[in-house]
């Protein structure tokens, strides 16, 4: 019973994650009709056929940050989805789980809002070096 309980909390993280994907993709859309209404260029056009060389920088971070979250996140959701259905009861993987998960929201909200790629960066590299212990973990799981 106790597995089925940690195995349980394994969803979590997962879920936390695309929401903040979710999230992201909300400001994005946000940003672009926002442009639509304000910008001179995409009010009387609408929006560009290559929106990225037309869009602004804020724009931009908004945009690779969520192709970010469809990147490296993928290892993290398959090794965790795996981990749930089959029903792995590790703390360490539970624990790690969770610390990428506000690794990568921490880079998301650095990555829209600031423009300190050293913080930025710091962040990515301790997630890359976590969703790397998870992938170590599982692989010594099954």
């Amino acid at each position: 019973m106790e597995c089925y309980k940690l195995t349980n909390l394994l969803i979590y993280p997962i879920l936390f994650l695309v929401i903040v994907t979710l999230i992201v993709g909300f400001i994005h859309t946000y940003g672009s009709v926002w442009l639509m209404n304000n910008d001179k260029k995409w009010k009387k056009n609408g929006i560009p056929l290559d929106p990225k060389s037309g869009s602004p920088e804020w724009l931009l971070l908004i945009k690779n940050n969520l192709i970010n979250l469809f990147e490296f996140p993928l290892i993290f959701y398959l090794i965790s989805l795996i981990a749930y259905f089959q029903n792995f009861n590790d703390l360490f993987l539970l624990v790690n789980c969770w610390i990428y998960v506000l690794l990568r929201t921490a880079h998301s909200y650095v990555h829209i809002y600031m423009k300190n790629t050293n913080i930025r960066g710091a962040l990515w590299l301790f997630s890359q070096v976590v969703v790397s212990l998870i992938v170590v973990r599982f692989i010594m799981l099954i």
